[in-house]
């Protein structure tokens, strides 16, 4: 099987370029709804050509999330994870479309994650192509908000999540051909403070100072940090007052929490919450909005486990695997926080994401695509 699969991804090699290039020349930024919609079609005729079933999940604020699934004649249910948006701008593929060069492809998207797109796409194809089919479900997730911290899809994620054995996400891999079964988790919160205007001259006691107030929160709020421990706060935007003659009456900041883990980001979360509802300006009164969360992917004994079974599928096609911690977050957080095994950055190689150089190694789309295709035949009792 290992040899059929081989042959498959290698006749295969110019078409998967093909639809690469394809995608990434899409422009598909988070806002870009049509452009994105036009990425979710483009990935839906394939997977309907492959007999998945497929639904396109509406919301209110971005393109149309993608689900689809395939019953086999197993027993063991898997979810592939990913997202179709990037974070560029429209026209940006018109700007500096698909490249390659020296043997790395470029352009907006490509290494996160229109290769993870393709690689996936083609491992259900070199699966169709040799027949195989002994799993219970496949499920591909495909959110359209990933980069905008999953607003609108995260319900739908641990929704679908829990109905499988375990989660593959296709993010990007690694330099070093290293995978993630532990990822940083962290959020987004807003903190707006409000006090009292009055001219600072004339009668500034009559005032009450929402930036002095600010200064105290910032204080405690870094004094929540320990890198020691993997977490930190840090208050990233700040925005207050209108003249300097007017004492200020609000002030808004939006602050950054990072964890290594789940229970030191709620921690953080709940010491927020009571320097925010410290009055140490009299008269103030302050309130925290969570914007978004994810909680981190610790290494659980299921994320162990499914590792381990990647290092002896790699092993037959004489590959090395390794893991490694990892400080940016996935969606994969949401699922492993749900106590469902997941595997991060299964994806091609490659770096520089979100950047104008972003690239991925144009031989592990191949190769990653090959580890993959056998990695769902390992975990599935192949």
């Amino acid at each position: 099987m290992k040899d059929k699969i081989s042959e498959f991804i290698n006749d295969e090699k110019k078409s998967m370029l093909e639809l690469l290039e394809n995608l990434v020349n899409m422009d598909s930024g988070s806002y870009d709804v049509d452009g994105v919609k036009a990425v979710g079609n483009a990935v839906k005729n394939r997977l309907m050509e492959l007999g998945f079933a497929v639904t396109m999940l509406e919301n209110d604020r971005f393109a149309p999330h993608l689900l689809a699934t395939k019953k086999g004649n197993g027993e063991k249910n898997i979810m592939f994870l990913g997202h179709m948006d990037t974070v560029f701008e429209k026209g940006t593929a018109a700007k500096r479309p698909f490249t390659i060069k020296g043997g790395r492809a470029y352009g907006p998207g490509v290494c996160d994650m229109k290769a993870g797109i393709v690689s996936l796409l083609y491992t259900l194809k070199a699966l169709e192509h040799v027949g195989y089919n002994s799993y219970g479900s496949l499920t591909v997730f495909l959110n359209t908000d990933e980069e905008r911290g999953s607003a609108t899809s995260e319900k739908h994620i641990i929704e679908e999540c829990r109905k499988n054995d375990m989660v593959l996400v296709v993010e990007p891999g690694i330099p070093g051909n290293y995978v993630v079964i532990e990822r940083q988790g962290g959020g987004i919160f807003n903190l707006d403070i409000w006090g009292k205007p009055s001219h600072a001259g004339a009668n500034p006691l009559d005032g009450i100072h929402a930036i002095d107030e600010a200064a105290h929160k910032i204080i405690a709020l870094h004094g929540l940090t320990d890198y020691s421990k993997g977490k930190s706060v840090s208050v990233g935007v700040v925005k207050g007052g209108t003249r300097s003659n007017i004492i200020p009456e609000h002030v808004f900041m939006e602050i950054d929490i990072r964890c290594r883990v789940n229970a030191d980001g709620h921690a953080l979360i709940d010491s927020m919450q009571k320097i925010a509802d410290t009055e140490y300006v009299q008269g103030t009164r302050a309130e925290l909005t969570r914007v978004m969360y994810r909680p981190p992917i610790e290494k659980t004994a299921g994320n162990i486990a499914l590792f381990e079974k990647l290092k002896k599928t790699a092993a037959h096609l004489g590959i090395e695997v390794n893991e490694k911690y990892s400080g940016g977050g996935s969606d994969g957080n949401y699922t492993s926080a749900e106590g469902i095994p997941t595997m991060d950055s299964l994806g091609p190689i490659g770096e520089l994401e979100h950047t104008d150089d972003e690239f991925v190694l144009v031989d592990t789309l191949f190769s990653r695509t090959a580890l993959l295709s056998l990695f769902v035949m390992e975990l599935t009792g192949a």
